[in-house]
């Protein structure tokens, strides 16, 4: 189980390694090695006090923090593996039309958005789950949405096999 306070840490590490998000915390550069750990993607479990707590005092410079608001809907989280199938079932934000997935991995970029479109992204990006933060979905359980995790998704569906899981910290029941 996981507090909303973690989701928000975990949020905010998967942030820092993000080419397309880290520039929402520029003002920290060089301050401390927390930001390389995220860049070479140190496993999240191995960051010590001082840095989740770190993490947290930076929640208000993301880039997502409206969206990261809606993790406040839910008291706990729990990590699952879903396949393709759980998936495709969820539904998109308003940034992605609240599409259904599908409909979403279907679609192209809007025009003049491909700097933070995730299917423009993924494009050029390996399948490597060993090194991923989950992503998270909030609602459910009868429809989803995917909150964070939109390029590590549209990798998964793309090129893990058709047996693959993909970790993803869904509200506690």
């Amino acid at each position: 189980m996981a507090t909303v306070d973690e989701m928000k840490r975990r949020w905010v590490y998967s942030e820092l390694g993000s080419p397309r998000w880290s520039a929402a915390y520029a003002q920290h550069r060089g301050e401390t090695p927390l930001l390389e750990k995220a860049r070479l993607r140190v496993p999240f479990a191995s960051l010590n006090a001082a840095e989740l707590a770190q993490l947290l005092a930076y929640a208000p410079q993301s880039s997502q923090r409206g969206r990261m608001a809606r993790l406040n809907n839910h008291p706990q989280y729990q990590l699952v593996d879903w396949d393709k199938a759980q998936l495709r079932a969820t539904r998109t934000i308003q940034a992605y039309d609240a599409l259904p997935y599908p409909e979403f991995l279907a679609g192209v970029c809007k025009p003049g958005e491909e700097a933070t479109d995730a299917r423009e992204a993924a494009k050029s990006l390996p399948y490597y789950p060993g090194v991923w933060e989950a992503g998270i979905a909030v609602d459910g359980p009868d429809t989803y949405l995917l909150l964070d995790g939109y390029t590590r998704s549209v990798v998964f569906m793309r090129d893990a096999p058709a047996d693959g899981r993909f970790a993803i910290w869904v509200p506690a029941a």
